[in-house]
């Protein structure tokens, strides 16, 4: 996810020789004990708590990972968190996304109610983030969440700012605990994501949202028409209708702090409460049904009432 604190836009270095398994596709005996150490680490729980493990899912998923692709792992440390189990190198960061997922998950838990954990990989290199993540896409993200876990691009979370680490954690761990059937649309799903992650932040609105301000600001208006000019011209695309897919990816850094806008909106008029209520209703049955049980709102009324209140928190100095 794009987050307006400092991460750069970073793409995986082409022809670079993936370091996971080493010429002839044979790891040597010591590499072996060391990938045996690190899942003897993730299997071993702790003494002092009693069950039923709240980590017993995240590690048996941590060990399954490290099992997929072992020779990824050599010399990886292991840390363990609250509700989540971290997987990587170098020790240091690893020790220091645990601690932030301890933070992040105890907001998600907040926002959201309970969830079962999460186990965050975090490889040496972009191109092991890629096939770690796929079939989803890594490119200029700092972190991704698929299939349950939480996959980290090492050289996009370095730059973050402590802020943006915190925003990331939070918005992945949001994505893994709201999971369910693909029934929820992007800007929802994205927004709600956003909308933890930057809950605890401080940040002001025109901070968070500041490519989408500019771009209102270049319509040349406070309602969202254009006024004719070629500079009103330049920002026709910015909030004139809640994001799909096509809006987040060709333009994602607005398309984001839309939906962040619409979940805050939301929170705003109707209360947090009703924001998960909206999530919980889209996930049963869709956003159609779920927008008039839960808001008593159409698709068209959300976007008039959203389009206005992002209008008028962007024009704020």
């Amino acid at each position: 996810m794009p987050v307006p604190v400092g991460v750069p836009s970073v793409r995986a270095e082409a022809g670079r020789r993936r370091p996971e398994v080493p010429p002839g596709g044979v790891l040597p005996r010591r590499r072996i004990a060391a990938v045996a150490a690190a899942l003897a680490a993730l299997l071993a729980g702790s003494a002092a708590a009693a069950p039923p493990d709240p980590l017993l899912a995240p590690r048996l998923d941590a060990r399954a990972a490290v099992r997929e692709r072992p020779g990824m792992w050599i010399g990886a440390s292991v840390a363990r968190g609250e509700r989540a189990v971290v997987v990587g190198s170098p020790r240091r960061l690893v020790a220091e996304i645990a601690a932030l997922a301890d933070r992040a998950g105890r907001t998600v838990t907040r926002v959201w109610g309970g969830y079962g954990g999460a186990v965050v990989l975090v490889p040496r290199t972009e191109e092991q983030a890629a096939v770690l993540a796929a079939p989803a896409k890594v490119d200029g993200l700092a972190a991704v969440a698929t299939g349950g876990r939480v996959i980290v691009q090492p050289a996009a979370f370095a730059r973050l700012s402590a802020t943006g680490r915190m925003v990331v954690v939070t918005h992945e761990l949001t994505h893994v605990a709201t999971a369910g059937p693909p029934t929820v649309p992007m800007w929802l799903m994205e927004g709600f994501a956003d909308y933890v992650g930057y809950l605890d932040s401080g940040l002001p609105v025109r901070t968070i949202a500041a490519e989408l301000a500019a771009d209102v600001a270049a319509d040349g208006t406070t309602d969202g028409t254009t006024d004719g000019t070629a500079d009103g011209a330049a920002g026709t695309a910015a909030l004139n209708a809640l994001p799909g897919p096509a809006d987040f990816a060709a333009r994602p850094a607005q398309a984001y702090e839309e939906a962040w806008l619409a979940c805050r909106y939301i929170a705003a008029r109707f209360g947090e409460r009703r924001l998960v209520a909206l999530y919980r209703a889209t996930l049963r049955e869709g956003i159609g049904p779920a927008l008039r049980e839960v808001l008593g709102l159409t698709a068209d009324g959300l976007t008039r009432e959203w389009r206005s209140y992002a209008h008028e928190r962007l024009a704020r100095p």
